[in-house]
C-alpha cells in the first residue's frame, strides 16, 4: 500500500531527472537530441497505441516536426519563394483570426514585407528572416490542429476521444515559440535597418528556449503516457 502511494511520484521524480539530464548532456548536438526527441515520442506511441488521444496528439508533434525539417533542407530563399511565404502568412491571418498569435502573424507579415521590398529598393544583401514566419505560420497550424483534434477524433476515428493535458502543453508551447521567433525577427530588424548591431540577446538566446521547451514536451509526452498505463499497471 505504502509503495503503492509513493511509486508514482518515485518514479515522476527518477524519469524527470534522466530526460532534464540527458536533454543538458545532448544541447549542442542537435543530431542526439532530435533522436532522443524522437525516440521518447516514438516510444511513447507503442505504450499508448490504444490510446486515440495520445496517438492522435503524438501524430500531431511529429508532422509539425516533419514540416520543419522538410522546410528547413528544402525550402530555398527565393523572392519567389518569399512572395509564396508572405502571401500565405496573410492568408493564415484571416482564417485563424480567433487566435490571438494571428495579429503577431500579420504585424510580422507587414513588417517582413516592407523590410524585403527595402532591401530591394536599397541593394542591400538581406537576412534570411523569411525563415521565422515560416516557423511562426507552422506553429499557428499546429495550434489550430490541436483545437480541432477532439472533434476531428470523435467524428472520424473514436467516440473515446476527450482533451488531454498534452493537448494545452503543445498548445502553449507554440505559442511561446512564436513570441520567440517574432523577438528575434524584430532583432534582425534593428540590426539590419535601424544599425543596432549588438542586439543579438534574443537570437543568441533562442537555441535555449528551443531546447527547454522541447525537453518540456518530451516529459509531458512521457507522462501523459505513463498517467494512461500505471492505472493498468498497478490493477495487474
Amino acid at each position: 500500500m505504502i509503495l503503492r502511494a509513493y511509486l508514482p511520484k518515485i518514479l515522476t521524480a527518477l524519469f524527470g531527472g534522466l530526460i532534464i539530464a540527458a536533454s543538458i548532456f545532448t544541447f549542442g548536438n542537435a543530431l542526439v537530441f532530435d533522436r532522443l526527441f524522437l525516440g521518447v515520442i516514438l516510444f511513447t506511441a507503442i505504450l499508448c497505441r490504444q490510446d486515440v488521444n495520445v496517438l492522435s496528439v503524438i501524430a500531431i508533434i511529429f508532422l509539425q516536426h516533419i514540416i520543419e525539417e522538410f522546410a528547413w533542407l528544402y525550402l530555398p530563399s527565393s523572392y519567389l519563394i518569399k512572395v509564396f511565404v508572405y502571401t500565405v502568412a496573410f492568408w493564415l491571418v484571416y482564417y485563424f483570426w480567433y487566435d490571438w498569435t494571428s495579429k503577431i502573424l500579420m504585424l510580422c507579415g507587414f513588417l517582413g514585407v516592407s523590410t524585403e521590398v527595402y532591401w530591394f529598393v536599397t541593394e542591400y544583401d538581406p537576412p534570411q528572416t523569411f525563415w521565422y514566419v515560416c516557423i511562426i505560420m507552422i506553429c499557428i497550424s499546429m495550434r489550430h490542429l490541436v483545437f480541432l483534434r477532439v472533434n476531428f477524433v470523435e467524428n472520424y476515428i473514436s467516440k473515446k476521444a476527450k482533451s488531454i493535458n498534452l493537448d494545452w502543453v503543445l498548445y502553449k508551447i507554440n505559442a511561446v515559440i512564436i513570441i520567440a521567433q517574432t523577438t528575434v525577427l524584430f532583432e534582425y530588424y534593428l540590426r539590419h535597418i535601424l544599425g543596432f548591431h549588438n542586439a543579438i540577446f534574443a537570437y543568441e538566446s533562442l537555441p535555449y528556449i528551443i531546447h527547454a521547451l522541447s525537453t518540456l514536451l518530451i516529459w509531458s509526452t512521457f507522462n501523459e503516457s505513463y498517467k494512461q498505463l500505471f492505472p493498468q499497471i498497478i490493477k495487474a
